[in-house]
């Protein structure tokens, strides 16, 4: 084999451009990844804000929000005066009681005077009633889950639905004129109107979801009661209780008792709190009117993302305390158009038993007494607050009875500003 040295020396003179050009297209591709991560991270720079955005994905499962059904499978219920007929399969009528013993769709309709659903299903077992053009009127609750895994109660797109009880139960363990044992889920597209003229309008001794729909609401106790948690999502509320209009409460386990509203429409007038919860209330968004009220908003702690709240009280507006020894109390804004309007005497705009914390949004305080009380201390590094007019750069406790840690993390105002 003969290989000479020019040989050797033109394959080697060949070569050298070729390495040049993957050493240049190698250096351009750096480049332009150098730019690419430089645009990215310029991007992200500008978008972001102090505003906390909360994973709803715990909140509402996707049955939850899935207000469809099959027609032509479902099992028809005909309300009719004291008494009721079914077609189909999984419920039975008995006098004016219609009882459903198995998991699937009932699709009710027409008017009724004391006919009660009772739902009677297997603990694993999903139940949908859907209310199509519905009139119930009775003593006791018109609609009473006693067992279910979740009964979702679904309103027909374009019907118009109403249910109510007296003020005279016979069952008194059910006060109420929907009552579950069990999760119980609102979702749809139609209306439905709701009285609860002896106690609450709506209970669940688990969750409450409302996922859909518009409701118009009075109660003589609460609007909606739940014990676990009550998490509403793309709804209309008009709500009037003479207690509570939002109410989540668990006496025996201090993790539950939770409030979580992420969009809709909700306007209320409480006898006494509009939205409780006796441990955690946390609003990413929708727009609340709560246009009468002692305390407009309450929990243990309460954290506000987003959403246009405007909140008239006649003691605090926003409150935050317990009763639980050792219990995280704050109340946190990081977003949201904020109006707090309180009235005369002793009463606070912003009253935690804790801490008070502030990283953004707009908060608009009227307040003829106290705008801030807190027992902790308070840190404000974003947003706007005015108070009765006048642009505040500090949360500072004020008024009688305001209290706080003197020389705590008071902001001197917010950052960069």
């Amino acid at each position: 084999m003969k290989t000479s040295k020019q040989t050797i020396f033109h394959k080697v003179k060949l070569m050298v451009p070729l390495v040049l050009l993957t050493a240049s297209l190698g250096a351009c591709s750096l480049t332009s990844q150098a730019n690419t991560n430089s645009s990215t991270s310029a991007k992200t720079s500008k978008t972001t804000s102090n505003k906390t955005s909360t994973d709803s994905s715990g909140y509402f499962t996707d049955k939850d929000q899935d207000s469809s059904y099959d027609e032509s499978s479902a099992t028809k219920v005909s309300l009719s005066g004291s008494t009721a007929k079914v077609s189909g399969n999984g419920a039975a009528v008995s006098g004016s009681t219609v009882t459903i013993t198995a998991a699937g769709t009932y699709i009710l309709s027409g008017s009724s005077e004391n006919v009660q659903i009772v739902v009677k299903a297997g603990d694993q077992e999903k139940v949908q009633i859907v209310l199509n053009g519905v009139t119930m009127k009775g003593t006791d609750a018109a609609i009473l889950v006693e067992s279910a895994d979740k009964t979702f109660i679904t309103l027909a797109e374009g019907s118009q639905n109403s249910i109510s009880d007296s003020a005279n139960h016979t069952n008194t363990d059910y006060d109420a004129a929907i009552y579950s044992k069990d999760d119980l889920t609102f979702n749809g597209s139609g209306s439905l109107t709701i009285e609860g003229n002896y106690g609450n309008a709506v209970e669940s001794n688990d969750d409450l979801r409302i996922t859909g729909g518009t409701y118009t609401i009075k109660a003589y106790k609460n609007a909606l009661s739940a014990n676990d948690a009550l998490n509403i999502k793309d709804a209309t509320l008009d709500l009037t209780a003479n207690e509570d209009a939002l109410h989540a409460d668990n006496d025996e386990d201090t993790t539950l008792g939770n409030l979580y509203i992420q969009s809709g429409t909700i306007t209320i007038n409480a006898g006494d709190d509009g939205m409780h919860a006796s441990n955690a209330a946390v609003i990413d968004g929708g727009t609340i009117t709560v246009s009468k009220s002692v305390e407009a908003l309450e929990g243990t702690n309460v954290t506000i993302n987003g959403g246009k709240l405007n909140l008239y009280a006649t003691d605090d507006g926003i409150n935050a305390s317990s009763k639980v020894t050792g219990a995280n109390i704050f109340i946190k804004i990081t977003g949201g158009d904020i109006k707090v309007e309180v009235g005369q005497g002793d009463t606070d705009a912003l009253d935690s038993n804790g801490d008070i914390i502030m990283s953004g949004g707009n908060l608009d305080i009227t307040s003829t007494v106290s705008a801030f009380d807190f027992d902790g201390t308070a840190t404000y590094t974003g947003g706007t607050i005015t108070v009765n007019g006048e642009t505040r750069s500090e949360i500072t406790a004020d008024g009688p009875g305001g209290g706080g840690t003197p020389g705590g993390s008071q902001g001197g105002g917010p950052s960069g500003h």
